[in-house]
């Protein structure tokens, strides 16, 4: 019977650093990809973001916040148009998609997160998400 002998120790470590270099080279590499991308490090736009930016192309879903008008609300039908606001501009959304609950609350500020696309002058949303107010407050 032929035994078979360990590797060496020093060609062990060399498959370990080898290994180890591809797998560092190979996330770093995802990481770039991943930054490099448009929008890639921001999960949304403001609505002066949005209208400083213009129209969006055609395929190109963006994602707005701002806080909700409260007298813009009007709904037609199924189609439901309001304003959103950052505290320096103001943006038309229309939707025909089904609203949260959470839009409709009796919280002074709601947080409105709409994706669709911008014609430069109005955006049509195809998901409309509004953040739950908090339902805890501070004692006094």
């Amino acid at each position: 019977m032929e035994q078979k002998t360990a590797p060496a120790p020093d060609r062990r470590r060399l498959k370990f650093l080898v290994g180890g270099s591809l797998i560092a080279l190979a996330l770093i590499g995802l990481v770039v990809f991943a930054m490099t991308r448009p929008n890639a490090t921001s999960f949304y736009m403001t609505t002066t973001e949005i209208q400083a930016a213009g129209a969006s192309e055609p395929s190109g879903d963006v994602k707005v916040n701002g806080d909700l008008v409260r007298d813009s609300v009007v709904e037609e039908g199924i189609t439901t148009t309001f304003d959103i606001s950052d505290g320096s501009s103001q943006l038309t959304i229309t939707t025909d998609s089904t609203l949260p609950d959470a839009f409709y609350s009796d919280s002074d500020v709601i947080e409105i997160i709409a994706q669709g696309e911008y014609d430069g002058d109005t955006f049509t949303a195809t998901q409309v998400f509004a953040k739950c107010p908090s339902k805890f407050k501070a004692q006094t």
